[in-house]
């Protein structure tokens, strides 16, 4: 099957189905892709309209429609209802002792601390990651703050100085949340075909409008976003980095990760094995079923694709 996320970056356009389609129309131009294939919708323009049919066929196709500010900013998702909540993992999800959640937890920082050094070894950046993940006593915040360092140092003088998450105002922590945004909606898509219920995590807790499952899930990913956003600056240093707005779902979607256990997958397929290896993870309460997608470094034969 060839997916789709279909990038809205028209103002004034307007989606509709037809036929098995949806039907863009902007500009004097349509455009169709089968609503089978389709994995999220992104609406990043202002004045967009769709129809009441377009909106239905798309989430009853397990899509997502994710709704952007004028800056990017995702303010709003459109999701499918679950078609199936998997009763004993609901059951366990609900139970789970926060002694296992403790440890589900730790082996998702330490994965995504192994993506953020893959991310910094592939572009020969020094740093201390690997060792103190192997330390036993990793610290999140300082993993955080030593990575964001020397991943926005290899940006150069155009890089920020720190990260910045709900209103970034400098366009690199701009695109990255606009990719994790993408991210989050294959993972959200993934979390709902697989029976899990993404109100309920193992780290992040319940607010209002807020998915913690989804954000406890997404750690181990966004270094992806990280790295694939460095490698189009890097290959583009003369264009407007906000144009990777319509580069960033090809290149998600054609991404390859290796899992815990070493077969190698395209995001999608990764991302599927993933959140099915946490619903094995909460039955039988036992971290050490998660598979892991990881980013393959210099030493690994390569960074995935």
């Amino acid at each position: 099957m060839s997916y789709h996320i279909i990038h809205v970056l028209g103002h004034g356009s307007s989606l509709s189905a037809d036929r098995g389609c949806l039907v863009c129309r902007g500009d004097g131009v349509e455009k169709r892709a089968p609503l089978s294939d389709i994995l999220a919708v992104i609406i990043a323009a202002r004045g967009v309209a769709f129809t009441s049919d377009a909106i239905s066929r798309i989430v009853s196709n397990k899509g997502i429609v994710l709704h952007c500010d004028e800056n990017y900013r995702p303010c709003g998702k459109t999701v499918p209802l679950p078609a199936v909540i998997h009763q004993d993992i609901f059951a366990r999800q609900i139970a789970l002792a926060p002694a296992a959640a403790d440890a589900m937890w730790e082996r998702v920082v330490k994965a995504k601390t192994s993506n953020q050094a893959a991310v910094l070894d592939l572009y020969g950046a020094a740093h201390t990651l690997r060792e103190q993940a192997l330390s036993g006593k990793l610290d999140e915040g300082n993993a955080a703050r030593h990575y964001w360092q020397r991943y926005f140092a290899l940006y150069g003088r155009k890089g920020p100085a720190a990260r910045e998450t709900r209103v970034a105002e400098h366009p690199v922590n701009q695109m990255l949340n606009y990719s994790y945004a993408v991210i989050s909606a294959i993972i959200h898509r993934s979390l709902l075909a697989h029976g899990l219920n993404p109100e309920l995590g193992i780290h992040h807790r319940f607010r209002f409008k807020a998915e913690p499952l989804l954000y406890d899930m997404m750690e181990p990913l966004r270094p992806v976003c990280d790295l694939l956003l460095l490698s189009y600056y890097r290959a583009n240093r003369r264009k407007d980095i906000g144009l990777w707005v319509k580069h960033v779902a090809a290149e998600l979607l054609e991404y390859k990760l290796t899992m815990t256990d070493g077969r190698k997958f395209k995001l999608i397929t990764a991302i599927d094995r993933y959140i099915e290896s946490l619903g094995g993870a909460f039955q039988r309460g036992a971290a050490g079923e998660i598979d892991f997608p990881l980013i393959k470094g210099p030493d690994n034969n390569g960074e995935g694709k």
